[in-house]
């Protein structure tokens, strides 16, 4: 009984060892529409970031924050179980930083009359940091394989996301839908070029 239970957790690890950008991606996904799902009406996908379903004071922020945790957790646990690496430490890097995102909650979307600026400041900082990580780990990539028609893949993609993060950061009334072209963008490099 033991020894099936031993390979049954090694079969899972070994899934887990070849598929953790699909596991991660498609957990944070599901997490994202469930909390859209449980939404209340003050939030607008439109305006409001993901991190806002996670925010300070809201009282369906759990969602979010196990889906922030969740991706992070998986993310970085493949890449251990692959073995770190130059290639993949700005990923895991990233991983990490969207968990320690889930941690720390964001300052309210709503009117509040007390709410942690440390904390909303700490998740803004764990936030870029992904962002900034992310963007280094699709330049890695770059350096690490020896195929023209990739480099240029990597190439497009640092350009998509370095445009969608300006946009992010200038289209103040719609944020939420550029925060999620973003999102998008990231997920199809992640699950389809990035490599370990």
């Amino acid at each position: 009984m033991n020894n099936e239970k031993a390979q049954h957790i090694s079969e899972k690890m070994k899934f887990l060892k070849s598929n953790y950008p699909i596991v991660s991606t498609a957990l944070f996904v599901l997490f994202i529409v469930v909390a859209h799902i449980f939404s209340t009406d003050n939030y607008d996908w439109t305006k409001n970031t993901i991190s806002d379903l996670g925010a300070q004071g809201y009282d369906r922020k759990l969602i979010m924050q196990i889906g922030f945790l969740a991706f992070g957790v998986v993310l970085s646990s493949g890449i251990f179980l692959n073995g770190l690496s130059l290639r993949t430490l700005p990923i895991l890097i990233y991983g990490l930083c969207v968990a320690m995102a889930g941690i720390f909650c964001t300052k309210p979307f709503f009117d509040a009359y007390t709410y942690s600026s440390t904390q909303s400041t700490l998740h803004s900082t764990f936030a870029q940091i992904a962002g900034v990580t992310f963007s280094i780990g699709i330049l890695t990539q770059i350096f690490f394989t020896a195929d023209n028609y990739f480099k240029y893949i990597h190439v497009t993609f640092f350009i998509l996301v370095i445009g969608l993060s300006a946009a992010f950061g200038q289209l103040i009334n719609y944020q939420g839908i550029a925060q999620r072209l973003l999102y998008f963008t990231s997920f199809i490099w992640l699950i389809k070029y990035y490599k370990h």
